[in-house]
């Protein structure tokens, strides 16, 4: 069982470069973490925006008790 899952949408237009990828990777990982740390981990799920850009998902299932 996954306790944390993120995916990031493949942006359209497609990107040029591998770097390019990674570093929306990378925003797109930087904003769910802050975005379950921001609430103690009581969120389930939300969606990583950036300037307006939706770059995906993430979801959060709980395994501890508190």
């Amino acid at each position: 069982m996954a306790l944390a899952v993120i995916t990031v949408n493949n942006p359209s237009p497609v990107l040029g470069t591998r770097n390019q990828e990674v570093q929306i990777a990378a925003r797109a990982v930087d904003i769910a973490r802050n975005q379950i740390a921001s609430v103690g981990g009581s969120s389930a799920s939300g969606t990583m925006i950036d300037a307006g850009v939706t770059l995906g998902t993430w979801t959060y299932t709980a395994v501890a008790s508190s």
